[in-house]
């Protein structure tokens, strides 16, 4: 009995073993397939919301909008992201190196997921938490590059796999190089800055081909943190990372010991912050902009990554915004000091207990200065002979022995602790932080410069005003100005197609008019208010007689002279009223300004036009301009009235002759313009090659001040332009070791020059004292010779014609 009780129990227990060995098996694996299930459904749910990585190839990234130059140069950048797109081999080796440091040493020999650095970090992190600082991540470049893309920065769990199993998707369809190219281009820099290329060019003025060590591995360290790192905001820390991306290189063999030490004694060199700027080119920019957001919406513009290829001339522009500046502040100071300045220590412009010394102004982009800058200053301290001032981190001395402009010499009755005025920055000492400056002020004054290639009607130039930033208003496309006697030359070219030439004497008279349209009598006077007796067409328009402008008008009659003006391509409502030989409609700038190019072009008016073509970021053209052109007058006709205008410049008596001394260098011709109370300046001239109109005015019609006229307003801005492109192009001939090419107006078929005496008209005989080689289509030119009696009966009406109007 008891063997069968142990033959039982041995048999319970053999039993017992395989129950509960089958019961362990049925629970590993019922245990094993709950987690695979559990990875299973939560590899189904990542997979649920993981994006398609074949949207990489759609991926389109907002792109700057280029706009290039005549040159073919880009000039400026439109756009919310500042980004410019490159290839992997247009990335320098060195900053390569630098990003697979600090970023993925391993990049090239992981499949997506770096094990080692995810463990390396996992240590780090470790170490960090004891030492509570700020934990690391163990991301690879293909993952950065995945959450940047697609998923959002937040850490959690389900992120994190998204970002690992898409990084392998991304490995598996793309070469590394390429996912290295994307990584480059897509990250955020920092100041609105994404992609290395974008990065070089606003650190530091380089393509990212160009880079140097020490500059690679500061736009590499700024990928961990734009937000903390910036060589503006946070200097010091900035510049401790780029050390230690150094370092990394180092320790990856990258560069060496000696390199690293090298680099690491360099200063941080950028670009000021706020250096761009936005004066030069904004009224003509604005154009750009304002075409493309008409025609394909702000979108494109911003986003698109257009290629706008302008007719812009930089050299141009910077010589137009120069003279016009120059310009203006001369005006300015011809009318003394102004005391209309703000003070800061009146108002609530500081803070409490904020001193003059510690105040930033808005007005200073960036620290940076040089020699030649005008810029706001705060007044600190000023006595009768010295004033102290601060310039951004600089301190001023300004003496008194520059303000005779201002009519006074006492600058402590000028200015007072307190105020912001402008200075002009006559030299800088770095070391001490100390500047000497001289006594400015912004004018209120506004003008315009336009300037127009006559052979194809591209606009090289355009300034709509003093400044962008104070007024956005282009005035010379969109303000309506009366042109005074600018307009004289469609009225003479009228007459000399009427009947008349050069040698055509009038009588320079006081004159009383009955206006045949508005039946109102009409005496116009003169600008100097002197009479010449009989004088010839040609002296009529050199002097700019307006009485003689007048009787031509009223021969031909006003409604001839609406004719031509709208031949010549004015489009405003022009009356035709013996008043229009002044000018007394309004006309646009832009309108003026071609229409004066018909005559270097041989009668031949081509269409102004800014933009030559627009592309798509793949290359295809969107828009292409077509050249647009029509003959307005002969090409005689053209040359006799340019030969007329070049009188304005090169005789003595002519209203632009202190600019006479550029043409020994160059053929130049034009013609000033002044409206009633000088309220409107202009002058318009060209060369062969190149037409420029300036006007100068108050937007609201204020009187520029007393004898401002063209000659006085507009032509010193003209002058200085042509005078630095002369100059260019001496520049450019001496550099190429060649003569400067000097420019003609081409003489047509069928022009005869004949010497006449200047005062008669006639023949020049050897009795004449004013003989001159005038220009003539053939048939028209004078047969009889003067005589004493011709001469005799030229009479000077000038003191005559002041006794009547005194009466």
């Amino acid at each position: 009995m008891a063997q069968k009780n142990i033959i039982w129990r041995i048999q319970m227990k053999k039993f017992n073993r395989k129950k509960f060995f089958k019961a362990l098996l049925l629970i590993v694996i019922f245990g094993s397939a709950l987690i695979l299930g559990g990875f299973l459904g939560l590899y189904v749910a990542v997979r649920n919301t993981l994006p398609d990585v074949s949207e990489l190839e759609k991926f389109e990234p907002k792109i700057l909008t280029s706009i290039y130059a005549d040159d073919g140069k880009v000039i400026k950048e439109i756009g919310i992201e500042k980004r410019v797109i490159i290839s992997y081999n247009q990335i320098s080796d060195i900053l390569k190196k630098a990003i697979l440091a600090t970023e993925d040493p391993r990049f090239f020999k992981h499949r997506g997921i770096d094990v080692r650095g995810i463990l390396r970090a996992f240590k780090e992190n470790f170490r960090n938490i004891l030492r509570r600082r700020k934990l690391q991540g163990g991301s690879t470049i293909t993952q950065q590059l995945a959450t940047n893309l697609f998923l959002h920065r937040q850490q959690t769990v389900h992120r994190k796999l998204l970002e690992m199993v898409l990084s392998v998707q991304i490995e598996k369809r793309y070469s590394k190089e390429k996912i290295f190219e994307m990584y480059c281009n897509q990250f955020f820099l920092g100041h609105g800055i994404y992609g290395v290329e974008a990065a070089a060019n606003f650190f530091f003025g380089k393509r990212v081909s160009e880079l140097n060590l020490a500059e690679a591995a500061l736009i590499a360290g700024i990928f961990r943190g734009p937000s903390v790192y910036s060589p503006y905001s946070t200097p010091e820390l900035t510049f401790d990372r780029r050390n230690h991306v150094l370092n990394r290189m180092v320790e990856e063999g990258f560069i060496t010991k000696a390199q690293a030490e090298a680099t690491r004694k360099e200063p941080m060199s950028v670009l000021p912050l706020g250096r761009d700027d936005s004066e030069f080119g904004a009224y003509f920019f604005e154009e750009v902009r304002r075409h493309i957001v008409n025609t394909y919406g702000e979108d494109a513009l911003y986003r698109g990554g257009l290629k706008v290829h302008t007719t812009l001339n930089p050299l141009y522009q910077k010589f137009a915004e120069n003279a016009l500046v120059n310009g203006l502040r001369a005006l300015d100071k011809r009318h003394g000091w102004r005391k209309d300045k703000k003070n800061l220590l009146e108002g609530e412009f500081l803070k409490k207990g904020q001193k003059l010394e510690d105040t930033w102004l808005k007005s200073w982009p960036g620290p940076s200065l040089e020699a030649g800058d005008i810029l706001d200053a705060i007044v600190l301290s000023v006595t009768k002979r010295e004033a102290r001032v601060k310039v951004k981190n600089y301190i001023g001395r300004m003496l008194n022995d520059d303000v005779d402009w201002t009519r006074s010499k006492n600058l402590d009755g000028l200015i007072k602790p307190g105020d912001v005025i402008e200075v002009k920055v006559k030299s800088i000492d770095e070391q001490k932080k100390e500047l000497a400056v001289s006594l400015d002020q912004e004018p209120k004054v506004e003008g315009a410069v336009l300037v127009i290639d006559p052979r194809t009607g591209q606009i090289k130039a355009m300034i709509g005003g003093y400044s962008f930033k104070r007024s956005q208003y282009n005035r010379a496309t969109q303000a309506p100005r009366q042109p005074g006697s600018a307009i004289k030359p469609f009225l003479y070219t009228a007459a000399l197609e009427n009947g008349f030439t050069a040698a055509s004497r009038i009588l320079d008279a006081p004159t009383e008019f009955l206006d045949k349209w508005s039946g109102e009598p009409w005496t116009p006077k003169n600008y100097d208010r002197r009479y010449k007796g009989m004088v010839t067409l040609r002296t009529g328009i050199e002097e700019s007689r307006n009485v003689v402008t007048a009787k031509i008008l009223d021969q031909i009659s006003p409604q001839t002279g609406v004719d031509y003006c709208k031949r010549f391509g004015l489009t405003t409502t022009i009356y035709p009223y013996l008043s229009l030989s002044l000018g007394t409609f309004d006309v646009k700038m832009l309108e003026l300004v071609s229409a004066y190019t018909v005559f270097p072009n041989k009668g031949v008016r081509v269409m102004p036009y800014f933009i030559t073509r627009i592309e798509s970021r793949e290359g295809g053209i969107l828009e292409e301009n077509r050249i647009e052109s029509e003959e307005v007058i002969s090409p005689q006709t053209a040359y006799l009235m340019t030969y007329l205008m070049q009188g304005v410049i090169e005789h003595q008596n002519g209203t632009a002759n202190s600019a006479g001394f550029l043409l020994n260098d160059k053929p130049l011709a034009g013609k000033t313009g002044t409206t009633d109370k000088y309220t409107d300046a202009w002058f318009i001239g060209f060369s062969p090659s190149l037409c420029a109109g300036v006007w100068v005015g108050n937007d609201n019609n204020v009187s520029l001040g007393s004898n401002e006229a063209g000659a006085a307003a507009a032509l010193p801005v003209w002058t200085e332009f042509f005078k630095n492109v002369i100059a260019d192009e001496k520049l450019n001939a001496k550099i190429a070791g060649t003569e400067p090419a000097y420019e003609e107006f081409e003489v047509p078929s069928n022009i005869v020059f004949v010497p006449i005496d200047l005062r008669t008209g006639l023949l020049a005989a050897p009795i004449c004292k004013w003989p001159f080689m005038e220009a003539f289509l053939n048939g028209t030119e004078p047969v009889r010779f003067c005589t004493y009696e011709d001469h005799m009966l030229t009479l000077d009406y000038s003191t005559l014609g002041r006794a009547k109007e005194e009466r």
